[in-house]
């Protein structure tokens, strides 16, 4: 496609653009793509060339609020597409498409419109008139209505790429947001009220349906979902959310992230709460020593010992209360106490 043969004027516009970007590559493309819509930049088969007007082009304002212009783009898209954005930006900058189809697979759709946000605060919120992203009617959906087709799923990501709002790794089945700002923008459409309990939601359609390979893979991104809506859980998804925490932990461990897994370790033992001696000691056991542990690692001498001392109070095995004796030695001959 030909731009115009003054190579002057093609200068001039990508100073322009540069000027009032200030060299964001993102800002850069909204601002391209805003010029587009609005007919300012336009392909002339006539001419074969792309055409604009330098005035119209210097007078665009460019917005500082890109969610604003985020939420117009995303407004356009297929409806399909949206909510599986909104899902999308629950997991992370990062996800696995996977993982995006099974909750879509598994949630309904009139639990996604319960999550969402007002069209009038959502518009407050990100600086935009325009209506939700969610603006059709959901109210007659069934609450069974829960499986797309996977031709739907397909067409929703080539729309994700097309739109230049996610990457897809093919070869990883893997996708990215291409921007941070995008995946607030669809964030931002989860109402406040119900983010923890969507959150927690998806993080219990994934422990159930991923495939054990898949879940071990997006372990911390399940469990931090979970971890969302502690609050609202019966004492046994309790049980399963602190062993999740402690096998989250664990690995967090083995990779060397420890102030990561003192995180998972907390989490576990505060699932529990006060039961956990008497409902599954065994795994409040090895909470409070691998967090003794990841704190001795990470020098919070104070937290450690109380990990420590509340292992060596409890009436259970000698043998039992060995790990956390032998990490209390270390951490004595460390400060100089031996």
């Amino acid at each position: 496609l030909g731009m115009d043969d003054d190579d002057s004027k093609v200068k001039s516009l990508a100073e322009t653009i540069h000027r009032k970007t200030e060299g964001n590559p993102f800002f850069m493309l909204i601002f391209l793509r805003s010029l587009h819509d609005e007919k300012l930049l336009q392909y002339n088969f006539g001419v074969m060339k792309w055409t604009w007007d330098d005035d119209a082009v210097n007078s665009k304002m460019v917005t500082k609020n890109v969610a604003s212009v985020l939420v117009d783009k995303m407004n356009r898209l297929r409806e399909e597409t949206q909510r599986m954005l909104m899902v999308a930006s629950c997991l992370g900058a990062t996800f696995r498409l996977s993982a995006v189809m099974e909750v879509m697979k598994n949630i309904s759709q009139v639990e996604i419109k319960s999550s969402m946000r007002s069209v009038s605060s959502t518009a407050a919120t990100m600086g935009s008139s325009s209506p939700s992203l969610f603006s059709s009617d959901l109210t007659n959906s069934s609450s069974t209505d829960r499986r797309g087709s996977v031709s739907s799923y397909a067409s929703s990501i080539e729309e994700f790429e097309e739109e230049g709002l996610c990457e897809v790794d093919n070869g990883e089945g893997e996708c990215h947001f291409m921007h941070d700002q995008i995946q607030s923008a669809a964030f931002e459409l989860i109402s406040p009220e119900q983010r923890d309990s969507f959150r927690g939601r998806i993080g219990s359609i994934l422990l159930q349906s991923l495939p054990p390979e898949e879940l071990e893979a997006s372990l911390f991104e399940v469990v931090g979902l979970l971890n969302c809506a502690t609050t609202q859980i019966n004492n046994e998804k309790r049980d399963e959310m602190a062993r999740m925490n402690l096998k989250a932990g664990i690995k967090a461990s083995e990779n060397a992230a420890f102030d990561a897994a003192k995180v998972y370790f907390k989490e576990g033992r505060e699932a529990l709460g006060s039961r956990g001696w008497e409902g599954d000691y065994h795994a409040m056991l090895d909470l409070c020593s691998h967090g003794a542990n990841a704190c001795f690692v990470t020098g919070e001498f104070d937290p450690m010992t109380e990990l420590i001392d509340e292992v060596l109070s409890k009436d259970i095995d000698t043998k039992e209360k060995y790990r956390v004796s032998e990490i209390k030695v270390k951490a004595l001959f460390t400060i100089g106490k031996p």
